[in-house]
């Protein structure tokens, strides 16, 4: 029995599995751009952890749990990977055979916290990346029966939109329906590829598209730090909202766009007028999972796509939308790259204008599908404007260090939609962070209603920039 933190105890369950194939290859361009974040996060790697969670009903008894967890183990190859030679450039090996410890915590019936409690535990202990499997499970039951799944992932393993696919099979496993499925691609095997002539010319492209773009955008999006950091210097916020729930979805729809367009659309008008830069890069997360041996990938496929969001001149959200569909598009096209390649190209640039050059402004939409599955269904009559006495604005835990000065991430949450923001105090104070958070809020809301005019330079009102 181990104790936890929290008072309770778990047993665990020792799931054996032999695998579909085993050895060692370099990493693909996903993992070798979470091993480089990694690197520059440390002590504060568990940041990257993720956890996903799968209610179950009551008809399974633990050994079929156990059982579909077995099977997930053996298909998906990324799920017993670790890394070996990381104390230089690290290879992925894949192993054949081996033992995951399941833990098995019994709950209270009326516990709804509890899968909360686990995933928050898991998230916040960072990996052994050659020890350590890549994956840690629970099975948390009540009056003995498996009621909820929850699992914390190594984000060298898998991103979001990867895990679906694995709950998915875990599905499949506990009713039975596994016969017939096609081998899971495997991370090695396009690790393989991308070091191909084909993957190669494709990075080259990539390259060539990250070079054009560097060239237009500003040094930084946040060029000086004004502020006198916090203590920890990385403070973190939630905005959790119903009526940006309510809204997205509808003024998406108004101007045929995604809903991810529509908030990255916002992210960028509103850093346009709080930094004073009329054009706005902003690295999105693209999924990458297009082609054929990528679609149904466990692993990290997630990238940083260089959007670039050209708004001098844009006085008008319904525009700014148009803007950012059409840059989101460029940038998600070579979305997937080799790390190797940009940062040449960056070195390059930074070589040609004598300082620096990189946007330090992320943005990663992790809604379902990006496009918001948590939708608020809004009664009759009732406007999004009207659900706003309901947002929250929470501090979360701070982090020690970040390789980025501004992360946005957009979430579902239950009713809303949420808006994380992890910003460098140095650079953008805790006022400035809830400022931000409201503002975007605000617009996309205010944008249901019709087009909303943006503030534009030299314009009363404008924000100074920082």
């Amino acid at each position: 029995m181990t104790e936890l933190a929290v008072g309770e105890q778990v047993r665990l369950e020792r799931v054996e599995f032999g695998g579909q194939s085993s050895g060692t290859a370099p990493l693909t361009w996903g993992q070798r751009a979470i091993w480089s974040a990694i690197g520059r996060t440390r002590p504060g790697d568990w940041y990257f952890n993720f956890c996903r969670t799968l209610m179950l009903p009551r008809r399974y008894d633990l050994p079929q749990v156990l059982a579909a967890i077995r099977f997930v183990l053996e298909r998906h190859e990324s799920l017993r990977t670790r890394l070996v030679g990381t104390d230089g450039d690290p290879l992925q090996s894949a192993a054949a055979a081996g033992v995951l410890e399941v833990e098995v915590l019994e709950v209270a019936a009326g516990d709804r916290e509890a899968g909360t409690r686990v995933a928050e535990r898991y998230a916040a202990r960072g990996f052994d990346y050659e020890q350590e499997w890549p994956v840690r499970i629970a099975v948390l039951t009540k009056g003995g029966v498996p009621a909820e799944l929850v699992m914390g992932f190594c984000h060298l393993a898998a991103d979001y939109e990867g895990t679906g696919y694995l709950l998915r099979d875990l599905r499949a496993a506990l009713v039975g329906r596994t016969a017939g499925l096609p081998p899971a691609p495997r991370p090695s095997e396009l690790a393989r590829y991308q070091e191909s002539a084909e993957g190669r010319r494709f990075a080259e492209a990539a390259a060539a598209h990250w070079e054009r773009s560097y060239r237009r955008i500003p040094v930084s999006m946040f060029t000086e730090g004004h502020h006198a950091p916090a203590e920890p210097r990385y403070q973190r916020l939630e905005l959790i909202s119903p009526a940006l729930a309510a809204a997205v979805p509808a003024v998406a729809a108004r101007l045929a766009v995604s809903s991810s367009t529509v908030l990255l659309a916002a992210a960028g008008a509103v850093l346009r007028d709080r930094t004073g830069h009329d054009t706005c890069a902003l690295l999105a997360i693209a999924g990458n999972r297009v082609a054929p041996r990528t679609r149904e990938l466990v692993s990290t496929m997630s990238l940083e796509a260089l959007v670039v969001l050209p708004l001098e001149g844009v006085t008008g959200f319904e525009e700014a939308v148009r803007v950012t569909g059409r840059a989101a598009m460029a940038g998600y096209r070579f979305g997937s790259y080799d790390e190797r390649d940009r940062d040449r190209v960056v070195a390059a640039e930074s070589t040609r204008r004598g300082e620096p050059v990189h946007p330090y402004c992320c943005v990663n939409d992790l809604r379902g599908a990006g496009q918001g599955a948590g939708a608020e269904e809004v009664p009759a009559g009732v406007r999004p404007a009207d659900l706003l006495e309901r947002t929250r604005l929470l501090e979360l835990s701070p982090l020690e260090r970040l390789s980025c000065r501004f992360c946005l991430h957009f979430a579902d949450a239950p009713g809303a939609l949420s808006i994380r923001l992890t910003a460098d105090t140095g650079y953008l104070p805790l006022s400035d962070m809830a400022w931000f958070l409201r503002e975007t809020e605000r617009l996309v809301v205010a944008a249901y209603d019709g087009d909303v005019p943006l503030a534009v330079p030299g314009a009363p009102g404008r924000a100074n920039p920082l």
